[in-house]
């Protein structure tokens, strides 16, 4: 591909523009790809006008959102109708939301009056619904329809379809009564009443339902396609899995940010400006700064502890790093437990008991490590035997309040995800401190 890329930029320069139309890749995704490697704005517009109408769309689709809007502002308004009436809604839609406001006007005002009326219809719908995904393009047929009829009108009109695999079928007020996949209508008898082969318990959304929500349904029941109705039960349109799955990469990737204890970012990394990222990255380090202090309030509690036993401060950090990554270990496990559907917010009460007797257990077997580790370096039991039982308990606590503060935030609507490792650690660092110095103060008689 580079040497490719390589070519073609050369002969772009020497405007050798037949030779570059010969060497394009057949395939849209190479193509769009081509495109977004092209340093220079009139190449990338180049290197597109060469493209045929039939494969522009489909490249245009594939481009990165800021090639997509540099491409629609270099573009004349009939080649910017023409793309944007021939690209699915959906696609369409995803577009819009990330363009600038002037261009998003521009650009709808361009549109048919038809593909106009329906662009505003699914904006207008919430951000995070479904209803921004949906497509009209899916093949209707009706229950009083013979097979015969259906295989007719599915080779007339399902070439635009954003799919033939399942028809779906409606009543004369549009309602969606039932469902019928494309191998039924194949094997089934020519004579027969759709309605006499269609499967009438649907799987189906709300167009308000979250988009996540509509995603776990596509894995729970493992289907292609999943219609999207209003309160009234009126077809809409269809949302397809591979719309689903750039939800479900978008997600897995804010939560991955929330763990990490990071502002979502809202565009790729190479993308997304230099003080943005700073900015979304040092608002929880700020935030857990300020709580780490109390542990510093803790200790200065316990300064005349210190005194007396300095030695205690030599496995401080053992017992804070082993309670945070105890309690980083609970809250990931059921963080994402949740994000799956694996457990939920009414079984709290099981899994807190859970945790705790896996905390436990687990504190146990590192008291016996903690209590041989300082044992061999102090050669004192009672230091040995506090500093083991400090990190067992510290262990246990940490166990309990990581699994339990995610389902804490998701019974109170927020996102579980929020209680990110970072701030696990912080909040057990406190604890395991504090849990440290008591246990050391009666063992020890400080």
């Amino acid at each position: 591909m580079e040497e490719l890329i390589s070519k073609i930029k050369y002969l772009l320069d020497k405007r050798r523009l037949s030779e570059v139309k010969s060497l394009l890749p057949l395939h849209p995704e190479d193509v769009a790809n081509l495109i977004s490697r092209l340093e220079k704005p009139s190449h990338k517009l180049l290197v597109f006008r060469m493209i045929p109408h039939d494969r522009a769309v489909e490249v245009f689709e594939y481009l990165p959102d800021d090639e997509q809007e540099t491409l629609l502002r270099s573009l004349t308004d009939q080649e910017v109708k023409e793309i944007l009436d021939d690209m699915s809604p959906d696609d369409r839609t995803e577009l819009f939301e990330d363009m600038p406001a002037e261009l998003v006007k521009r650009s709808i005002n361009l549109l048919s009056p038809q593909e106009r009326k329906l662009a505003l219809e699914i904006l207008n719908y919430p951000p995070d619904s479904v209803g921004r995904l949906l497509t009209p393009d899916f093949v209707q047929l009706y229950e009083d329809m013979r097979v015969k009829e259906a295989l007719d009108h599915l080779r007339d009109a399902g070439i635009g379809k954003e799919t033939i695999y399942h028809c779906y079928v409606l009543d004369k007020e549009k309602k969606l009564k039932g469902v019928v996949s494309l191998k039924k209508l194949v094997l089934a008898d020519p004579s027969t009443k759709i309605s006499e082969i269609m499967y009438k318990d649907v799987i189906k959304v709300n167009v308000n339902t979250d988009k996540e929500e509509a995603a776990n349904i596509f894995k729970k029941y493992d289907i292609i396609a999943l219609p999207v109705v209003d309160s009234n039960d009126k077809l809409l349109g269809i949302v397809t899995f591979d719309d689903l799955v750039d939800v479900l990469e978008d997600e897995a990737t804010e939560d991955f940010e929330k763990i990490a204890a990071v502002l979502p970012v809202d565009k790729p990394y190479m993308e997304a400006g230099f003080f943005n990222i700073v900015w979304r990255r040092s608002f929880w380090l700020i935030v857990l700064v300020t709580l780490e202090s109390i542990s510093g309030l803790v200790l200065q509690k316990y300064q005349s502890s210190i005194q007396k036993w300095v030695a205690l401060s030599f496995f401080l950090p053992i017992l804070i790093d082993t309670g945070g990554n105890a309690g980083t270990q609970s809250a990931t496990i059921i963080i994402r437990s949740l994000a799956i559907g694996e457990i939920r917010v009414k079984d709290f009460f099981k899994i807190i008991f859970r945790e705790s007797f896996i905390g436990f257990f687990i504190g146990g077997i590192l008291a016996i490590v903690g209590i041989v580790r300082v044992f061999l370096q102090q050669n004192n039991w009672l230091l040995s035997i506090a500093v083991g039982i400090s990190i067992g308990l510290t262990v246990a606590t940490a166990a309990v309040i990581g699994a339990s503060l995610p389902l804490i935030f998701r019974k109170i609507k927020l996102d579980p995800a929020l209680m990110s490792g970072p701030l696990i650690t912080t909040i057990v660092d406190v604890g395991g401190i504090f849990i440290y110095f008591e246990i050391a103060r009666l063992i020890l008689g400080l």
